[in-house]
């Protein structure tokens, strides 16, 4: 009986090292993965998967040494030829990167928040921390975002700058424009910071210089403007009229009969709130892509139950906005931002301080 106290196994979760919560991980994701295959979910049920195990692209190190710039988009790539195109050996490292971020989010995060919630909390925040379902289906599958949230949760946790200007280096390596997951860091607290006195004269003399630059130079000004302008609403159009593989239930409505610009502005608004909030399972038939949904719902109320606030960031909807003008299918979207919203949550209750409550 002893075994099922909370508070004894409060007490083995706070002195558990990181070699047992590295092996519990490992072990979760074998599970997780014979679990699927239970189910019959198949193993390159994306796309992508196949595709990365398809020796249709040349490697050759001397190239990217001479010209840097080819490493860009490269990253997964590198890893599928060092390791032979061999599919069991990409899920083996995607177990072991799992497990890895694990081990960083339980000594950076986890362990910061102990002592400061009650037993159910706590268990709410390992859930929330480790057993997300869609990251174990994502490290079950030969595909980039593991490796991704492995360098992002890495970015996060560690203040090395060293570090991090690493890591964003790798992210654009492995995927064009990752930058964006950057923007996380936007929060209110944030922006406070950067918009302290000091901040604001700086901002104030630039955009006076800015604005007298202009004026010196209107008609050029008028004409760099309209350049930018018709730049970016070909750029939003182009976007917009892009199309990305089809799943039979991917229903949610992409607004193609509405045209640009009204249909652009129609996806933009609906495809992040409608994810941010789960609210899609209203509009899909997918069964399992339903239960994504509930997740999301279920990772709202489970936060605003320990913490009385959202993770919901002014930097994380932008991401998703940006997303939605990037993906032509919901599904790809989806996918696409979990890496954001899951990384918001780490993010959000690692610099989050909970008050202390009674554990007992």
């Amino acid at each position: 009986m002893n075994f099922f106290n909370l508070d004894n196994v409060r007490y083995k979760l706070y002195k558990i090292n990181s070699f047992k919560i590295f092996i519990s991980s490992f072990l979760i994701c074998v599970l997780f993965y014979i679990v699927e295959g239970l189910f019959g979910i198949d193993r390159f049920y994306h796309p992508d998967s196949a595709y990365y195990l398809i020796q249709n692209r040349a490697i050759n190190f001397i190239q990217f040494i001479n010209n840097p710039k080819e490493l860009l988009q490269s990253g997964y790539f590198i890893i599928t030829h060092l390791l032979n195109y061999n599919y069991y050996l990409l899920i083996f490292l995607n177990f072991i990167l799992y497990s890895l971020t694990n081990v960083l989010i339980y000594q950076k995060v986890f362990k910061k928040n102990f002592k400061s919630l009650s037993n159910l909390k706590l268990i709410f925040l390992f859930y929330l921390l480790f057993l997300d379902p869609y990251r174990l289906h994502l490290a079950s599958h030969i595909l980039k975002e593991t490796i991704i949230i492995y360098i992002f949760i890495t970015i996060i946790v560690f203040n090395l700058k060293i570090i991090k200007l690493l890591g964003i280096l790798l992210l654009e390596m492995f995927r064009h424009n990752s930058w964006v997951y950057l923007l996380i860091f936007l929060t209110y607290s944030n922006i406070k910071k950067i918009l302290k006195k000091k901040s604001i004269y700086k901002i104030i003399i630039l955009l006076i210089i800015f604005l007298s630059f202009f004026a010196l130079f209107i008609q050029t000004g008028q004409d760099l403007s309209q350049s930018i302008f018709n730049f970016v609403m070909n750029k939003m159009e182009l976007e917009y009229n892009k199309t990305f593989p089809m799943r039979p239930y991917d229903q949610v409505n992409q607004f193609k009969d509405y045209g640009f610009p009204l249909g652009f502005i129609l996806k933009s608004i609906t495809w992040p709130s409608l994810l941010i909030s789960g609210f899609f399972i209203f509009f899909i038939s997918s069964v399992l892509f339903k239960i994504l949904g509930i997740i999301i719902i279920l990772n709202h109320i489970l936060v605003y139950i320990i913490t009385k606030k959202t993770f919901v960031s002014f930097g994380l909807l932008i991401i998703l906005l940006m997303l939605s003008v990037y993906t032509g299918s919901y599904t790809s979207m989806f996918r696409y931002s979990y890496i954001a919203i899951y990384s918001s949550v780490i993010y959000f209750f690692l610099n989050f301080n909970i008050k202390r409550t009674n554990i007992s």
